[in-house]
């Protein structure tokens, strides 16, 4: 994804720098795990809006966005997460009069990026999501044996 901050484009990617990154990983697994499983899409949005750590996590999903190309191994403008939060912030200022202008609006568009570049799988989060959790043993001693018992007398070989 690209976006544009003034007379600069940007690429948002979520690939191997992003994943590298532990502070996003952090708080995306957080912020994943803290969904609730069973709700309508406007509960779950309730939800969601009411977190108090959205900016927070906006700023640290754009930044990892950023690393691939324009961290230190990329074309080197965005080398700290002071400056990620200039270029977030100048986003937000330039769209305040449309949607795209709040932290909430930068997280969804993070997140859908994150899910077309396989940023969940590349760091397990899909696999830890989905796994189904293990099958018990059921005691299946209600069930008749199926062995043949001989029984022998006391005294009797």
């Amino acid at each position: 994804m690209v976006i544009k901050v003034g007379r600069n484009e940007y690429t948002i990617e979520f690939t191997f720098e992003a994943s590298l990154y532990g502070e996003c990983t952090e708080k995306v697994i957080a912020f994943m795990s803290a969904i609730p499983e069973n709700g309508t899409a406007d509960e779950i949005k309730h939800f969601i809006t009411s977190l108090s750590d959205i900016p927070s996590t906006t700023l640290t999903m754009f930044y990892a966005g950023l690393m691939e190309h324009h961290g230190e191994d990329g074309d080197g403008t965005v080398t700290s997460k002071k400056d990620a939060k200039a270029i977030l912030r100048a986003y937000i200022e330039e769209n305040r009069d449309n949607e795209d202008g709040t932290f909430y609006a930068v997280m969804e568009k993070m997140i859908e990026q994150m899910g077309e570049d396989g940023f969940f799988d590349r760091i397990g989060l899909t696999k830890i999501l989905s796994a189904e959790e293990p099958k018990k043993k059921v005691p299946q001693d209600h069930k008749k044996s199926t062995k043949k018992t001989t029984s022998t007398k006391v005294g009797e070989k």
